[in-house]
């Protein structure tokens, strides 16, 4: 089973708080209606889905291959593959992105380990993830009938920008990019390290020199490194990381933080469910916006 912030197998969540405020069991009655498995793996299997048949085409020579149920080709390859897999296909080509999905699958097949992703398996399962809640909100609204082959909620929309800030652990890919949505949970650790790497720049080292500089303080991963310097991906990059049977990876969500409201103490998965919910309830940007081209150079 793959590794996020929050574990993407449970759905019960009950917050302590949420019979003293109505919002607050709002928000969780929302967070319960939400199936994050089906989520995670939904879009996982549609992207494969697309860009397995993409494959295919193109070593049939650009001829759908007998075999095959889809029924229109992009004429433009390239560009439908930078508009449907964005961040992805910034930084991986469409192969690697085959091989990366691949591997993410099977371990969501797996119920008995737990995998740690690195930027790169991050950046592969944002993009799916939001193609798939972006078909099942429409779905929802225009034909309600088939929004229950996907079945990604009880009924109700995905609040994508929402779902990202509760179980992604960084957003490290779009460093020095405009993102595509708001993701306030984020925003303060990829202001941080912006600055960080501008205030470098401006004694005069290079963009991705900068990055290294910085990287350390803020716990930047190698694969983040890589994947921002835009090399060339290597094959350990497309591995998870096994994690010990006997580790609990989500057990710091059990410690008891001050959630720094009226409530006090609580334990931390709680108090980010309280940080979470007031970011849906102010957001800064409402509509999602194209993101823009990675700012550091080769």
């Amino acid at each position: 089973m793959l590794i996020f912030a929050k574990d993407i197998s449970q759905r019960d969540f009950i917050h302590s708080a949420e019979d003293q405020d109505p919002e607050i069991k709002k928000y969780m009655d929302y967070q319960r209606c939400l199936f994050p498995y089906t989520i995670i793996r939904g879009g996982l299997d549609l992207a494969y889905k697309e860009v397995d048949d993409i494959l295919n085409y193109l070593d049939n020579g650009n001829q759908p291959p007998s075999d095959s149920n889809r029924q229109e080709y992009p004429s433009d390859i390239p560009d439908w593959y930078q508009t449907r897999f964005p961040w992805t296909a910034s930084f991986v080509k469409i192969e690697d992105m085959h091989s990366l999905l691949v591997i993410l699958i099977q371990a969501m097949d797996s119920f008995r380990t737990h995998e740690r992703m690195n930027t790169y398996h991050l950046m592969v399962t944002y993009d799916s993830v939001s193609n798939i809640i972006e078909l099942y909100n429409s779905l929802l609204k225009e034909s309600p009938n088939k929004s229950r082959d996907i079945h990604l909620s009880q009924g109700e929309p995905v609040f994508f920008d929402d779902f990202i800030n509760n179980y992604w652990p960084h957003l490290d890919w779009m460093i020095l990019s405009q993102p595509d949505f708001e993701h306030a949970k984020h925003l303060g650790r990829k202001q941080n390290i912006e600055l960080a790497i501008q205030q470098r720049m401006a004694d005069g080292e290079e963009p991705i020199n900068a990055l290294k500089s910085a990287s350390k303080a803020f716990n930047i991963d190698t694969s983040s490194l890589h994947l921002l310097g835009r090399e060339k991906i290597l094959q350990k990059f497309l591995k998870l990381e096994t994690v010990s049977l006997n580790d609990t990876p989500y057990n710091a969500l059990n410690e008891e933080v001050d959630s720094g409201t009226k409530f006090g103490f609580m334990p931390r998965v709680e108090s980010e469910f309280l940080i979470n919910m007031h970011h849906q309830q102010n957001p800064r940007i409402h509509e999602k916006t194209s993101p823009s081209a990675p700012s550091i150079p080769n």
